[in-house]
């Protein structure tokens, strides 16, 4: 049913799947020290240590992208990927615009997360002090751009108003919610256990709006993405969508079992085991489930579109 990708579409899934781990750094580093994160300084350093190294990862998936789509249009070995005569007429194009706008996103949330961390290791960090709320700011900011940049491109740039807001909503729900994995397991290792009991129980309570968001917006890009139902069984982007809901299901039933079983258990060090296990599940479901949103929008696409 599935044919085999391409070196150049494997290439292409492998820098868009780089850009939304890099965008997933960035929406739960700030999230977490926003709402779940204690003022223990090497937590605060590791949150933004961690929005550093996806900025720096988004970075290069955005420039390996566009280097591809030289490539293929090319059409030639690897060396075809540096035609720099090409590149220029690339970059007067909306790829180029979109290219342009991530590439700037990712250097501003790069130098932002660079001057938290500085403060965050010297005397201390005040995240009500202006310098810290100007460099949230501009994380802020840099993960905005990167959202919208989805409704500029790809599939959804040619739908209505309501199915690339859908995507922007979309996109902000799902990075902020997995993006959050990676900081949660650090305060797990790093904090108390009533600390980390709060933070999660919160967490939990937030997630009901991030789920409901990330629901309708997915409906909404649906209905608009699928011609009919029928194409969830006859089409292999269907078939895509199909493994995509069942690893969504999977997260939501482990994410079900932290919130309700292992975060209310929370008492000792077994305990904090149990559940730094559980959400390396979830870290490594949320892979694959970037890994197949990354095929979706690179090398299959709906049927009528």
């Amino acid at each position: 049913m599935f044919s085999l990708p391409t070196n150049w579409e494997l290439a292409s899934l492998l820098a868009k799947l780089l850009l939304y781990m890099g965008a997933a750094s960035i929406a739960g580093g700030i999230l977490a020290t926003w709402r779940y994160s204690s003022s223990n300084r090497s937590v605060l350093s590791f949150n933004f240590s961690y929005i550093l190294i996806g900025s720096v990862v988004g970075f290069q998936g955005v420039l390996l992208g566009f280097l591809v789509q030289i490539g293929l249009i090319n059409d030639s070995s690897i060396s075809g990927m540096f035609d720099w005569g090409m590149s220029s007429i690339m970059f007067d194009t909306v790829l180029g615009d979109v290219t342009v706008m991530r590439l700037l996103a990712f250097v501003l949330a790069a130098a932002s997360s660079l001057y938290l961390i500085t403060r965050a290791q010297s005397a201390g960090l005040n995240l009500a002090s202006m310098g810290a709320q100007h460099a949230l700011f501009f994380l802020l900011l840099a993960l905005f751009l990167i959202a919208y940049s989805h409704r500029m491109v790809g599939h959804v740039s040619i739908l209505s108003v309501i199915a690339q807001t859908s995507v922007v909503l979309h996109f902000f729900a799902f990075t902020a919610w997995i993006g959050c994995l990676v900081p949660f397991l650090q305060l797990s290792q790093a904090t108390d256990i009533e600390t980390l009991r709060c933070a999660l129980k919160r967490f939990g309570d937030n997630a009901v709006v991030i789920l409901l968001v990330l629901f309708a917006a997915g409906v909404g890009m649906l209905l608009e993405l699928l011609h009919s139902p029928m194409e969830l069984v006859t089409t292999n982007y269907g078939a895509a969508l199909i493994i995509k809901f069942v690893l969504v299901l999977a997260i939501l039933c482990v994410a079900a079992l932290n919130k309700l079983y292992l975060v209310p258990a929370l008492g000792n060090e077994n305990s904090v085991a149990k559940l730094q296990r559980s959400i390396r599940y979830e870290i490594c479901l949320a892979f694959f489930i970037l890994l197949i949103t990354s095929y979706l929008s690179t090398i299959i696409g709906p049927a009528v579109h």
